[in-house]
């Protein structure tokens, strides 16, 4: 228990670090596009309360997610329902009491949790009651894509004490990734935003959600330097998964929702020569498994 514990301090050290507080900061002549995507995609955009139970004591907690299907299902980040502990080794506390608040609305609907991808960091909440009309929703699966040094934005929703207004950050691709998968790194100009938030291209167009995929326990042990060494070169504290990637995670989310799985099948990873007996381990797109709650 103890390693465990220390396992995870360690961690929550080390993202620490890896997130900076500076915010993209969006040139004037910028403005009006900016408004139009706010204006836009600002809608879709929701506030998810929760208590996550579990462990010491209850707690109270809120993030942001996005609507990605009109009739009231709801990508987030897992990482808010404790995603990184459980990555670790860590037993995952389970959400309870959701609750969806939609435009100005402060009561919220009741909703919930539909299933998880903890390789990926990804979470779903499905409103319990079908919404009297269609929801404003950001389409994945007419999303775009990036390419290096492309210009990317986020579109987040701030706190109640600051009315949860809309808070847009602009930044650009400063990498793009295959292995562990495919993912756009972002520069500097995105640091300070938490996962689980749509990113955009300049024409307004879905290009992935950001996220923070760490190796697991065995794969940092396994790297001279820890996971400072690993995840060198995250100077965000986040990256985007292609929308390609949400889509497909989706869909297997969807699938072990419908069939009642406690596991969805591992997600298809690029094929990789297996590696000789004495040599170090293979890097490996992971365990992805979007579950379900008992």
């Amino acid at each position: 228990m103890i390693s465990r514990i220390s396992a995870a301090a360690a961690l929550a050290l080390s993202i620490v670090s890896l997130c900076g507080v500076a915010q993209g900061m969006v040139r004037a002549d910028d403005s009006a596009s900016i408004t139009k995507l706010v204006e836009t995609r600002g809608p879709a955009l929701v506030t998810v309360k929760f208590i996550l139970k579990g462990g010491e004591q209850d707690e109270e907690s809120e993030t942001t997610g996005v609507v990605i299907d009109p009739s009231g299902l709801i990508l987030t980040s897992n990482n808010a329902f404790d995603g990184v502990m459980a990555r670790f080794g860590q037993p995952a506390r389970t959400p309870s009491d959701i609750k969806v608040l939609i435009g100005e609305d402060t009561q919220g609907l009741e909703a919930k949790f539909y299933a998880r991808d903890s390789e990926l960091g990804l979470a779903w909440v499905q409103l319990k009651d079908a919404p009297a009309k269609p929801l404003a929703a950001v389409d994945f699966e007419k999303g775009g894509t990036c390419k290096l040094g492309d210009g990317v934005y986020t579109v987040a929703l701030m706190g109640k004490f600051f009315d949860r207004a809309h808070a847009v950050c602009e930044g650009r691709v400063s990498a793009v990734t295959k292995k562990p998968r495919e993912l756009y790194i972002p520069s500097v100009g995105l640091a300070g935003f938490e996962p689980g938030l749509p990113a955009f291209n300049g024409a307004g167009q879905v290009v992935g959600f950001t996220t923070l995929i760490l190796p697991d326990q065995e794969e940092v042990q396994g790297t001279a330097g820890g996971m400072r060494a690993a995840m060198r070169g995250i100077i965000a504290g986040c990256m985007i998964l292609p929308s390609n990637e949400v889509v497909a995670a989706t869909k297997r989310a969807k699938e072990t929702a419908a069939s009642g799985a406690a596991e969805a099948p591992k997600a298809d990873a690029p094929k990789e020569e297996a590696p000789k007996a004495d040599a170090p381990k293979a890097d490996a797109p992971g365990k992805t498994a979007p579950e379900q709650p008992k």
